[in-house]
C-alpha cells in the first residue's frame, strides 16, 4: 500500500516540479527578452531573440566562420553604428558589440575592463585554466610584469638572429617544394617556422619543428583543429560530439603537460644548483623569467643544494603550464594566421611584391641575412614592408578580446547611456572597424599605400587593432611584427606563391566584403584559437626567375 501511495504522490509532484521549472524558465526568458527590446541591434524577436538573425547571417558564409565576421555583416546589413546588442538566450551569453572604440575609451569604467569568464571557458579547452589571456587583477599583473622584459624593443631586436636562422631553414623547405611543384598547406608550413622561433624564445633551445618535427607543435596544432565547428550549434551543443572532443583534448593536453613539466623541472633544478637568479636585464628565456620568483624564494630559504627533488606547488604548476601553453600556442598561431593571409594576398599583388623586394635591396643590400644579423635595427627601416603587413592584418585581424563590465557600467552614444554590465560579453570588434568605409576608404581593397605618405590614414587610438585592444593588446605584437618582416625579407623576393584550387564566387556572399570574388571561400576566416585560414590555405611555390 505504501508503494502505491508513493507512486500516487509522485505524479503530482513531478507535474508540479515541471510547472515550477517551466515557470522559472519562462520568466527568465521574458526578463531577458525584455532587456533587449529597446536596445540597438538587428531585428529582435520575443520568441527567438537574435538567434534567428545569427542563423541567417551565418548561413550567408561558409561553415565555422569566426564570429567577428558575423558582427561585421550585421553592421553592414542593418546599418548599425557604434554599438549593438545580441540576445542569444538560451544558447549563449548576451553580447554587446562595440564598433566605435571611443565608447569604451571614454566610459567611466576601470581600464582595462576585466576579461569575461567566457574567455577562460574557451581557452581552458586548449591551454587549461589560468592563462595570462584569461587572468584579471593581481595575477594578470604578476604574469604580465614577469614576462614584459622579453617583449621589450631591445630584446626583440636581439632576437633578430634567431628569426633569421629559422627563416633560412624555411627557405630550404620552400626550395624542396619548389622543385617538386607539390601542393602544400601554407598554414602548416608557416606554423612550423614561427613555432621554432617562439620555442627558442621561450626555452632558448631549438625544437626543430621544420626539420625532424616537434611533438609539442603537432599536439598544439591538434588542439587548434579541435576548435573547428564550435560556432555550429549542432556541434557545440551535441553532447556525443563534445564528450568525444573533450576526451581527445584531455589526452593531448596530458601529453603536452608531461613534456613541459620535464623542461620546467630540469631548468629549475639546473638554475638552483648553480644558485643563479635569472636576470631581467640579461635575458635568457621566458621560462627563466617565469621561474625567477621561485628561484629567488628557494635561495632565500636556503634550499640550494637540498637533497630532496625540487617541487612546485600544484597551483604554481597549473599556472606555469597554462601560460607556457598559451605562449607556445598563441605566440605562433596569431602570426601563422597573419602570414598565411599575407601570402594569399600577395598571390594577386605582384606589383606589391616587387616594391617590397626593391625596398629590401635598398635597405639591406643583396645579402639581407648578413645585414640583419650585424645590424638588426635596420629591420625598422622597412616601412613599405611594414605597411604591407599592416594592410594584411587590417583585412584579417586575429580577433577581439571578450570583456565584462562592472555593475552599473554604461557607455554613452548618441545622447544615451547604454548598459555593459549584467554579465554581458563586451567586445570591441576590430574586424568591423577595419571594414568601416568612413574610417578606411575602399575597405576591401588591399592597398598598403594607405599607411604611407599622402595617402596615410589618420587614426585615433583603437582604430587599428589586429591583436585586440582596450588595454589588453597582445604583449608579443612587436615580436610578431618582427618575425613577419624577417620572413618577408627572406622569401618574398625569391619565391612566387599561388593559391591552389581557387574557386572564386561569381558574386559576393556578403555585404561587408567582396574578396571572395577573387579568392573564393578562403577569404572567410575560420574559428580556431583566433581567426585562422580556411582548409589550411593550400598553395604551390616556385622560384622567381
Amino acid at each position: 500500500m505504501s508503494t502505491l501511495t508513493l507512486q500516487g504522490l509522485s505524479l503530482p509532484f513531478v507535474i508540479l516540479s515541471v510547472l515550477i521549472l517551466g515557470s522559472i524558465l519562462l520568466y527568465s526568458g521574458y526578463r531577458t527578452r525584455r532587456f533587449y527590446r529597446n536596445l540597438p541591434g538587428p531585428p529582435h524577436s520575443w520568441l527567438f531573440g537574435h538567434l534567428k538573425v545569427m542563423h541567417e547571417i551565418a548561413a550567408l558564409m561558409p561553415p565555422n566562420c569566426h564570429p567577428q565576421l558575423y558582427y561585421t555583416e550585421i553592421t553592414h546589413r542593418y546599418n548599425i553604428q557604434g554599438i549593438f546588442y545580441l540576445d542569444l538566450w538560451p544558447i549563449g551569453p548576451g553580447t554587446v558589440v562595440i564598433t566605435d572604440p571611443k565608447l569604451i575609451e571614454l566610459a567611466p569604467t576601470p581600464k582595462p575592463l576585466p576579461v569575461h569568464p567566457q574567455t577562460d571557458a574557451f581557452l581552458s579547452l586548449m591551454v587549461g585554466n589560468g592563462s595570462i589571456a584569461a587572468l584579471n587583477g593581481v595575477l594578470w599583473k604578476k604574469m604580465h610584469n614577469a614576462m614584459s622584459p622579453v617583449f621589450s624593443a631591445t630584446h626583440v631586436r636581439n632576437l633578430t638572429g634567431v628569426m633569421v636562422d629559422e627563416a633560412v631553414v624555411f627557405r630550404s623547405q620552400l626550395e624542396k617544394l619548389s622543385d617538386t611543384g607539390k601542393t602544400f598547406p601554407m598554414e602548416e608550413a608557416v606554423s612550423r617556422v614561427l613555432f621554432d622561433i617562439v620555442a627558442r624564445v621561450i626555452f632558448n633551445v631549438p625544437l626543430h619543428a621544420q626539420t625532424t618535427g616537434s611533438q609539442i607543435h603537432a599536439d598544439l596544432r591538434g588542439l587548434v583543429n579541435l576548435a573547428r565547428q564550435e560556432t555550429d550549434i549542432r556541434v557545440a551543443y551535441n553532447p556525443i560530439i563534445q564528450i568525444s572532443r573533450r576526451w581527445r583534448r584531455r589526452q593531448v593536453v596530458k601529453k603536452i603537460e608531461l613534456s613541459l613539466l620535464n623542461r620546467i623541472y630540469n631548468r629549475l633544478e639546473l638554475l638552483l644548483s648553480q644558485g643563479d637568479v635569472p636576470s631581467r636585464q640579461n635575458l635568457n628565456s621566458i621560462l627563466d623569467l617565469i621561474l625567477r620568483e621561485y628561484i629567488e624564494d628557494s635561495i632565500r630559504k636556503g634550499d640550494k643544494g637540498h637533497e630532496e627533488p625540487v617541487k612546485l606547488s600544484k597551483d604554481d604548476e597549473v599556472l606555469i603550464l597554462s601560460n607556457l601553453r598559451v605562449l607556445l600556442l598563441g605566440g605562433h598561431s596569431t602570426s601563422t594566421n597573419a602570414l598565411s593571409y599575407l601570402f594569399m594576398l600577395l598571390n594577386k599583388a605582384p606589383d606589391t611584391v616587387e616594391k617590397m623586394h626593391r625596398e629590401h635591396v635598398e635597405v639591406l643590400g643583396t645579402h639581407p641575412q648578413t645585414t640583419l644579423r650585424a645590424h638588426p635595427e635596420t629591420l625598422h627601416k622597412l616601412l613599405y614592408t611594414e605597411a604591407v603587413i599592416k594592410e594584411s592584418l587590417r583585412l584579417f585581424p586575429s580577433g577581439s578580446s571578450l570583456h565584462q563590465g562592472p555593475p552599473g557600467a554604461t557607455v554613452y552614444h548618441n545622447g544615451q547611456h547604454f548598459p555593459i554590465d549584467n554579465d554581458l560579453v563586451v567586445t570591441t570588434n576590430g574586424h568591423s572597424i577595419h571594414n568601416d568605409p568612413s574610417i578606411y576608404p575602399d575597405p576591401t581593397a588591399f592597398r598598403p599605400e594607405r599607411w604611407l605618405g599622402p595617402d596615410k590614414v589618420s587614426l585615433g587610438p583603437g582604430y587599428f587593432r589586429p591583436f585586440g585592444g582596450d588595454g589588453r593588446s597582445c604583449p608579443g605584437q612587436g615580436m610578431g611584427m618582427s618575425m613577419l618582416k624577417v620572413i618577408m625579407v627572406m622569401v618574398a623576393g625569391d619565391y612566387t606563391f599561388e593559391c591552389a584550387g581557387l574557386k572564386p564566387n561569381s558574386k559576393p556572399r556578403t555585404l561587408h566584403t567582396d574578396l571572395d570574388v577573387t579568392f573564393g571561400d578562403i577569404a572567410f576566416q575560420q574559428l580556431g584559437l583566433e581567426g585562422r585560414p580556411r582548409d589550411g590555405m593550400m598553395m604551390t611555390v616556385r622560384r622567381r626567375r
